[in-house]
């Protein structure tokens, strides 16, 4: 049987880091507030999309007990000039991003295309401004929170291939 090697995981971060990556936060339902809800397999879109904002900080990482980026699972990563099997990508988005909106539910999605019109270099994409959703990566629902326009809002991953 044929075993994935660390070389052909690092191929593969490579690919992703080489195309569009954005971090998309929908409203969910409001269904879901009464329990927690386990997250879908097989989802390829949210359930109801705000928006999606573009990758502000992407780069290789490896894991690291002492390491300076700590993801809320309690693991943490140093940051390396890669690349490694390990993407770390971080979303800033902008304070006025989806103010007011109730956040239920956060994907990452990797390949999406803005639609015909949306100006080169826009970083903050509405659904009407996304032509191709790309595909889903990694989906998250969390207790529902509301966005406050006076916070900064960030968000961490580190992507494992």
């Amino acid at each position: 049987m044929a075993v994935l090697q660390d070389s052909g995981r690092i191929v593969l971060a490579r690919a992703v880091a080489a195309q569009a990556i954005h971090l998309a936060w929908g409203r969910g339902s409001p269904a879901w507030d009464a329990a927690p809800q386990p997250e879908p397999t097989d989802a390829t879109a949210l359930v109801d999309e705000i928006g999606r904002r573009a990758v502000t900080q992407l780069g290789y990482v490896v894991p690291d007990d002492d390491g300076e980026i700590e993801l809320p699972s309690g693991a943490r990563y140093t940051a390396v000039t890669g690349p490694t099997r390990w993407l770390y990508v971080r979303f800033t988005f902008n304070f006025g991003d989806a103010a007011g909106e109730p956040i239920r539910e956060l994907a990452i999605f990797v390949g999406t295309q803005a639609a015909a019109g949306v100006p080169a270099g826009q970083r903050y994409l509405t659904p009407a401004e996304v032509a191709n959703h790309g595909d889903l990566y990694a989906l998250e629902r969390l207790p529902k929170f509301t966005r406050n326009g006076d916070v900064r809002q960030v968000f961490d991953y580190v992507l494992p291939f």
